[in-house]
């Protein structure tokens, strides 16, 4: 049993315990409701209220500011010195209904400049939709041929070494390179069969005799003798760069090389000739047949 010296003790402790309890709730009561305690937490509340405000009026100034910008945007009324915050990407905008319009005006013109080009075509005996998209002579092929391998007028892609122009490379038409080729096509529109030769020249006599004396074509093969041509010598080089042939004769069916005086004679000993004046020349020829009647003697 503990003595009465520790009850006391116990005793006088609990009674300073409960004193100080008392005193500390007292005095925090009295302190928060203290006018210096009341002003502090007044003044902590207007300044959080006011931050608060603040920071909504500026949330609301950019969500603004963006609703404006989107909206100008639309209307294609923006101004663009003005700052937009995180404003979205502009969309491209499509292309106005007059422009769409005067493209199609454009493309129009571009179909019917074919369509008449092709007409004309047809008026000087070149057949097909694809016949002469554009004039032998060097500026564009011949179509509407049969693809066999030998050159095709404007098309063969032979250059000149000499002159340094690459393959498939433009060059710029020069005025005697136009009325050369006017006078080439002018040519080349006299019959299926163009014998391009030199008077003087045995192998054109040869190639000449061949068709002329062995075969009986309609209509006849025309000769064009380049030496007695006040062109001839544009001729020849306009139909080297269409053929890839400078050397005559230069025997073209439609617009086609076939070769020269041997390839002609190779042609006729093998009795290809026929069947190639009928593939090459197509409706423009009307008849093609191999003399019977009498033996012709081919000079060398």
């Amino acid at each position: 049993m503990p003595s009465q010296r520790r009850l006391r003790a116990f005793g006088l402790l609990a009674g300073v315990l409960l004193l100080t309890i008392i005193y500390m709730s007292h005095a925090g009561q009295s302190t928060r409701t203290s006018e210096f305690y009341t002003r502090t937490v007044a003044a902590i509340d207007a300044k959080t209220r006011a931050a608060h405000e603040a920071l909504d009026a500026e949330n609301h100034k950019r969500i603004q500011a963006a609703a404006e910008a989107e909206a100008a945007q639309k209307a294609n009324l923006r101004d663009p010195d003005l700052p937009v915050a995180n404003t979205p990407k502009e969309k491209p905008q499509q292309k106005p209904f007059a422009v769409d319009i005067e493209d199609a005006t454009e493309k129009a013109k571009s179909v019917a400049a074919k369509v008449a080009g092709g007409a004309k075509d047809a008026v000087h005996g070149v057949t097909g939709v694809d016949a002469a998209e554009k004039s032998v002579a060097g500026r564009k092929m011949m179509k509407g041929l049969k693809d066999d391998g030998v050159a095709k007028v404007g098309n063969s892609g032979a250059k000149d070494p000499a002159s340094g122009e690459k393959e498939g490379e433009e060059k710029e038409e020069s005025d005697e390179d136009h009325e050369t080729e006017i006078e080439l096509n002018s040519i080349l529109k006299k019959s299926p069969i163009i014998i391009f030769s030199k008077s003087y020249c045995p192998y054109s006599k040869k190639a000449k005799h061949i068709l002329l004396d062995g075969y009986n074509i309609v209509p006849a093969p025309y000769v064009e003798e380049l030496d007695l041509h006040p062109l001839g010598a544009r001729l020849q080089a306009a139909l080297e760069k269409s053929t890839g042939r400078r050397t005559v004769p230069n025997v073209l069916i439609n617009g086609k090389s076939i070769g020269g005086g041997d390839d002609v004679a190779n042609f006729d000993a093998e009795d290809k000739l026929v069947d190639l004046i009928k593939s090459l020349g197509g409706k423009r020829i009307m008849e093609a047949s191999k003399l019977t009647k009498k033996a012709h003697h081919v000079e060398a």
